[in-house]
């Protein structure tokens, strides 16, 4: 007859199995929202730095990454065993995992398969990295997402899990923090990141100078797929923060996850269009500067998901909503904030997981119920919370530990993304030039392109398919050439369309003209 204690280790074990698959997909969802969200030319690069990603994570976490963030004989700071899973496993020792956040004292390490632990966590990792490297596309080199996922993953990311979630950990364990699905701790340092090397990558060829002129993404399709791995990965991130599904309370606590998911996401998104509708309908901007509709409505309700993720099992449903509606409008305020400092984040990176993430950590202990889970699956009523606890202090408390979360994260990740950014910035090794941008990055360093049929360089003897190129006009200005547009983003100098139309690089002031016409397509 199989143990109780062994039917529970299947169980949990599987449960965080089948969560790790999914984030792995969520990551996946990422790469479409950003492959979608760039132009055609380019789009084949993000899809290769996923991969570049991936490879290169996976190691940097298997030697120090996860040594660092849960290995064995943990302190506050880090772990201090399993380099490279040496004496690791169910045969030698468990990670170092803190009962406080996702795990329990009654079973070690929730009774689950300690590789398996290893799984889920290097996903997470993935997705970290992977977030924050969506706000590079379209100029930057290869070797950067290499270089960028070694710190990230075995790094700068472990330090913070381990502080929050591992075993003594001081943000966690010590000052008594909580980030139960990772608003601060996985998507506040993604978009952290992702602000920190945008700025020094600068913006793309065009998009600023002379005036600004968005250079919208080719695919609202791939970006549709793309969101929709991303909200089922979020459902199972959230809910299963508790990393166990059994007992009467962890179901329960399940449950608020992914209902909480939902509303917060819907808000987010709704509360977001409305506002963007009303603000064109009295600011009138001209047509070039109305903003992507479709793209940012996605990326507001990832914003809902990810300020609902630090508090998603622990919040009664009104407040997911409340949480979602704030979320939308930081994420309006910090979208509309880079894009008047010129910062150029093509898929929105850091205005969703910053706006999302640093308004999620200090809703926790705003909005969290006063029921808690005991280690045997039972309910307890012993939490602090503002809103149903506001004249004890102790429920104030957590707006503190809210905010020197905010405040490590942000630091620790800026200072070493900005170091590695500078060395290679001083290296001339982090973006690639003007012409490769114009171009096609997927012809100049990868030889291939994503889309067979479709307009990339007419200077290097590709065949035009016939496509309505739109004249943007924008100014005279020494040693800058006049820009066109292809129906799918692509962007390029109308001078490698000259020969083609006989214009000689002039247009004549013209709106539309068709190339190619007996082979349209």
């Amino acid at each position: 007859m199989v143990a109780t204690d062994e039917i529970q280790q299947a169980v949990e074990s599987f449960f965080l199995l089948f969560n790790g698959v999914i984030v792995f997909l969520m990551s996946c969802g990422y790469t479409l929202i950003e492959s979608g969200g760039v132009r055609s030319q380019n789009a084949g690069h993000s899809l290769f730095k996923t991969l570049v990603i991936f490879i290169s994570s996976a190691l940097a976490y298997w030697i120090i990454g996860y040594p660092f963030a849960f290995g064995g004989y943990p302190n506050v700071i880090l772990g201090t065993r399993f380099w490279a899973s040496e004496q690791f496993g169910a045969l030698y020792n468990r990670p170092g995992v803190d009962n406080f956040t996702n795990s329990n004292n009654l079973y070690n390490l929730n009774n689950q398969d300690p590789y398996i632990h290893f799984f889920y966590q290097y996903m997470i990792t993935f997705l970290v990295t992977n977030i924050a490297a969506s706000a590079f596309a379209e100029r930057c080199q290869i070797i950067v997402y290499a270089l960028f996922s070694i710190l990230m993953a075995g790094f700068v990311y472990p330090f913070l899990a381990h502080w929050m979630w591992g075993a003594n950990g001081w943000l966690g364990y010590v000052v008594g923090a909580r980030d139960y699905g990772g608003s601060a701790i996985i998507y506040l340092t993604a978009g952290v990141a992702a602000l920190i090397g945008t700025i020094f990558l600068g913006p793309r060829f065009g998009r600023f100078e002379p005036r600004t002129l968005p250079l919208f993404g080719h695919s609202i399709p791939i970006t549709s797929v793309g969101a929709i791995l991303v909200a089922f990965g979020f459902f199972v991130l959230n809910s299963g923060a508790d990393h166990r599904i059994s007992g009467v309370a962890y179901g329960d606590r399940v449950g608020h996850g992914l209902i909480n998911t939902v509303l917060s996401g819907a808000t987010s998104g709704a509360a977001y269009y409305l506002l963007q509708r009303l603000i064109e309908t009295f600011a009138k901007p001209t047509r070039h500067l109305k903003r992507r509709v479709f793209l940012s409505t996605v990326n507001s309700i990832i914003a809902g998901m990810v300020a609902v993720a630090g508090g998603a099992i622990i919040y009664n449903p009104w407040s997911a909503i409340v949480i979602g509606f704030i979320a939308a409008l930081s994420f309006l305020l910090w979208s509309k904030l880079l894009i008047k400092l010129h910062v150029d984040d093509p898929v929105e990176t850091a205005a969703v997981h910053i706006g999302g993430g640093l308004w999620g950590i200090f809703a926790v202990p705003i909005f969290r119920r006063t029921i808690e889970a005991q280690a045997d699956g039972s309910f307890a009523n012993n939490t602090f919370s503002i809103i149903y606890r506001i004249t004890l202090g102790e429920s104030w408390r957590g707006l503190l530990n809210s905010l020197c979360t905010a405040a490590v994260v942000m630091a620790w990740t800026a200072i070493f993304v900005a170091i590695l950014f500078l060395v290679l910035k001083l290296l001339r090794l982090l973006k690639v030039s003007n012409e490769e941008e114009l171009r096609g990055i997927d012809l100049f360093q990868h030889g291939e392109p994503a889309y067979a049929l479709r307009i990339y360089c007419a200077a290097c003897g590709e065949q035009l398919q016939g496509k309505t190129i739109e004249h943007e006009t924008v100014g005279v200005r020494p040693n800058f050439p006049t820009i066109v547009t292809d129906a799918e983003g692509a962007i390029v100098p109308i001078e490698y369309f000259s020969d083609r139309n006989g214009s000689n690089g002039n247009l004549n002031g013209s709106k539309l003209t068709s190339l190619n016409e007996e082979n349209r397509v």
